[in-house]
């Protein structure tokens, strides 16, 4: 969502793919606006409700990849007497958890869920290092990844939402680059899930609407879930006026923000 675009306030409804989510699918997608408390509660709630009757794999957007060693020996190696609240902390520490960059008190309380229900969790990430690499043009496993169905229109439209999210201040120059990484980063997201979901259980990834909508991880994901006759609900918050046919909406208090270009501009 475009920051200039939300300067000050940040409504949201939820827009869902299924014609009836119900948290059944295969694999789920819930998305998030980073810093909307009211969404991020919700979206708890239907993850505890979907832990309750199901194998669920939590997969993060907020842990790189290859901090999943880390993350695990972290796990194996917690003291049980400790409080909840502590060990997720622990947990966040080892794996690289950017605590300046992602709000804690929101994304705590899904890795205390895991830990209190013994739930995986799955680190799904690209690196900042990684993603800078390729969007260099240096080699990359996934720096020509490509989805299926991917035409030049889909192209441009990944380009155009990241000109908006940048509120047209990026040099154009920088826009093939860009995209070039976030396809990677999509890609990269989708790898982790269809691993979990390989391993059995049902894949829950907690991302930005970015990475959960139609355009981003969801075609990495919903082509090889396709093939494999799997299903795929995907969830995102979307703010009115943009009316869409949804199978679920939540409306909530705005959320009151600074302009964070103000300084560029």
């Amino acid at each position: 969502m475009a920051a200039c675009r939300l300067r000050r306030f940040a409504p949201f409804r939820c827009r869902c793919r299924s014609r009836r989510w119900h948290g059944r699918g295969h694999i789920v997608l819930l998305g998030e606006l980073h810093d909307n408390v009211v969404q991020h509660r919700l979206r708890l709630q239907w993850l505890r409700a979907l832990s309750e009757r199901t194998q669920v794999t939590i997969v993060l957007e907020h842990l790189d990849a290859d901090a999943q060693p880390r993350l695990d020996q972290a796990r194996l190696t917690q003291d049980a007497r400790l409080p909840v609240s502590a060990r997720a902390r622990q947990l966040a520490e080892a794996a690289g958890f950017r605590f300046d960059g992602w709000d804690w008190a929101l994304i705590g309380p899904v890795v205390e869920l895991a830990l209190e229900r013994d739930l995986p969790i799955r680190a799904a990430n690209l690196s900042s290092r990684e993603a800078f690499s390729i969007a260099r043009g240096q080699p990359h496993p996934l720096g020509s990844a490509v989805p299926s169905g991917w035409t030049p229109e889909v192209e441009e439209r990944m380009a155009h939402a990241i000109r908006d999210g940048h509120c047209g201040l990026l040099p154009e120059a920088m826009i093939p680059a860009m995209v070039r990484a976030q396809r990677a980063r999509d890609a990269r997201l989708a790898e982790v899930v269809l691993q979990a979901r390989a391993a059995g259980r049902q894949p829950v990834l907690l991302a930005g609407n970015g990475h959960s909508g139609p355009i981003w991880a969801c075609r990495f994901i919903s082509g090889t879930a396709r093939a494999r006759q799997k299903s795929l609900q995907s969830v995102c918050w979307k703010r009115p006026p943009r009316q869409t046919r949804a199978d679920l909406m939540r409306s909530g208090s705005p959320k009151r923000r600074n302009d964070p270009t103000r300084a560029k501009r």
